[in-house]
């Protein structure tokens, strides 16, 4: 993002929550409630991407969509009792708990490409080969520019592999 490199993260995240406040009003009276710091502090500081899907939020501001407390107290076949007392009919439960890598579990070696947190292991912008054709993209909290900018190296190396893969070689007729 071309703000990172003018203005500090706080800033950037100020201006964008302005702009969130203007399209999407109090999120807080629809039971949506907002992290305690912004955005881009959250995705340079954690595995988190907060993300507002503007059809959910439409059908949640119209009413189609009710947001419940999220503490679940028990299930019991179609009705649901949360923490706070009350009880709901449903005919599905979706429980968006987030997105953890597990990449470090069943992959057997990435030579430090991977870090604990299933994030990348390197820093940027030396963070996307590794060893034996191993490519990490779009894992260095740098948003979907930092993924296609990822994808575009990756494209490049394996392009210049292939090239030097079927240049011919010469045989000087030596045994």
């Amino acid at each position: 993002m071309t703000l990172y490199r003018y203005l500090p993260v706080w800033v950037i995240d100020k201006v964008v929550l302005l702009m969130c406040a203007a399209v999407f009003g109090d999120t807080a009276r629809y039971g949506l409630r907002r992290p305690a710091v912004g955005p881009f502090t959250m995705k340079a500081t954690t595995t988190m991407y907060p993300v507002v899907d503007v059809g959910t939020f439409a059908k949640i501001r119209s009413g189609e969509i009710r947001v419940l407390p999220a503490a679940i107290k028990g299930v019991r076949g179609r009705d649901v009792e949360f923490a706070d007392g009350q009880r709901h009919a449903f005919d599905a439960v979706v429980f968006a708990t987030g997105y953890r890598s597990t990449t470090k579990h069943w992959l057997k070696s990435d030579d430090g490409l991977i870090g604990d947190d299933g994030m990348a292991g390197r820093s940027y912008p030396d963070h996307w080969k590794g060893e034996n054709g191993l490519y990490c993209a779009g894992m260095v909290r740098r948003g979907i520019y930092g993924s296609y900018e990822d994808a575009e190296h990756i494209a490049d190396d394996i392009s210049k592999q292939l090239r030097s893969s079927s240049k011919p070689t010469h045989n000087n007729g030596s045994a």
